[in-house]
Order: C-alpha cells, then structure tokens, then sequence
C-alpha cells in the first residue's frame, strides 16, 4: 500500500470536509442547538453519578451517552437528505419530526457500535494500526443503518465493502472525524475543570461546549463520506 494520497482522494477529502460546513452554514440552527442539548444529556450521568461501583450505574451512563450521541449521529443523516432535496431551511418543527425519524435507528446502532467502537479501541491500545484499520473498515456503520436499515453486523460489513477501495478517504474524513471529536471533547472537559475548578460542573461544561462545536462537523463528514461512496459515479465500484 502506497503512503502517499492521490491527487483526486486529496479532493475528495477536502471535498468531503467543505461539504460537511457549508451543510452546518446552511442550517446553523438545525445543525447547532440539538448537539447542545444532546451533549449536555450524553455527559451528565458521567459527571454526576457518584459512581459507586454499582452496575447500573455504569449501564445508565454508557446508554444515555449512547443513546444521545447515536440519535445525532442518525439525525445527521436526516439533515443531509434535506440538504440533498435542496431545503432551503430547517425549521423547529422540521427539526423535531427529523429527530423522531431517528430515534428508531439508534438501538441497532447501539448494537453496531459495540464491536465498530470498542474493538478498535481496544486493538489500538494493543497496537495502533490494527486498531486504526478496524476502526477505518467499520466507520460508515451508522449511516449504512440510518440510510439502508441492515442489521448491525451486515451494516459492518457493508461499510467494510464501502471502504475496501478507498481506506485513505475514509481514514481522512469518517476515522478522522471520530479522533478529531474524541480529542477536542477530552480537552474541553480538561479546560472547563482548568476554568471552574470543579469536575463535575466544570468538566460537563467544557465537555458540553467542546461536543457542541465537533459533534455536528464530525457527524456530518462521516455522513458526507456515506454519501459520496454510494452515489457519486467515480466511487461507484466500492459497492459491488
């Protein structure tokens, strides 16, 4: 394998990446405010359970940051269908009916992202490459869901299929998206305890602010990736 990225993947990628801000441009509310409040309740039971070892604790606090990320994940999908048709606007009741249309997808994404997340990260601890390989070939899972409601392992391998001819576009843009959004929501939390002295309050603030500002650029570029993989004629072969 070739380290150096083609000419055309350097503009796909940085296609991918303009695409996925002039969406939140174009719809800067629609886009913005449901990452806010979704953030806020993905981190809160982290932040603010005591933690005392008990397991539905932990299960409480993996399915509602689970949960409210996925449902944004899945809602992305929503808004760049609408950015397809060509909608002008995003009003509240539009965004409303979009979230409701994504609450079904969440649970099997849920599923999928057990082995999608999870096994990469735990390869990555053991060696980066393999994990960063895994993690590239099943990145695609939640706008395969979202988009061709498969089952969570088909949609694994079909977002393997999808990645299979272009790993370096998908590794710029879906994997990158992940890292990106990993990172910059770790140093808000460490700025908001830095700022507030407190990590409870401190740290979901910082949390909060940091996922609001990533979380839409980061799902809407894995979203964009999706679509340009099963659409555009050039990548067409990455489905047979």
């Amino acid at each position: 394998m070739k380290a150096e990225v083609s000419v055309d993947e350097r503009l796909a990628v940085s296609a991918v990446w303009r695409e996925a801000l002039a969406i939140i441009r174009r719809y800067p509310l629609a886009t913005i405010v449901p990452a806010v409040v979704l953030a806020a309740l993905a981190d809160a039971p982290y932040y603010f359970l005591e933690h005392s070892g008990f397991a539905w604790e932990e299960i409480l606090t993996f399915l509602t940051a689970a949960f409210a990320y996925y449902l944004y994940v899945a809602y992305a999908e929503e808004v760049v269908v609408e950015a397809e048709r060509g909608a002008d606007r995003i009003t509240t009741r539009g965004v409303l009916r979009e979230l409701r249309q994504a609450a079904p997808v969440v649970p099997p994404v849920i599923f999928a992202s057990v082995a999608a997340i999870t096994v990469p990260t735990a390869a990555t601890g053991l060696l980066v490459i393999p994990g960063l390989w895994l993690l590239t070939r099943w990145s695609l899972f939640a706008p395969v869901i979202s988009r061709e409601r498969p089952g969570p392992v088909e949609a694994l391998k079909r977002s393997n299929r999808l990645v299979r001819d272009h790993f370096r576009l998908v590794f710029l843009t879906a994997t990158l998206a992940f890292i990106l959004e990993e990172a910059i929501v770790h140093a808000g939390a460490w700025a908001g305890h830095r700022i507030l002295s407190s990590d409870t309050w401190g740290e979901w603030a910082g949390a909060t602010i940091s996922a609001s500002l990533i979380t839409p650029l980061a799902a809407l570029a894995t979203s964009v990736t999706y679509q340009r993989l099963t659409t555009h004629g050039v990548f067409r072969r990455a489905n047979r």
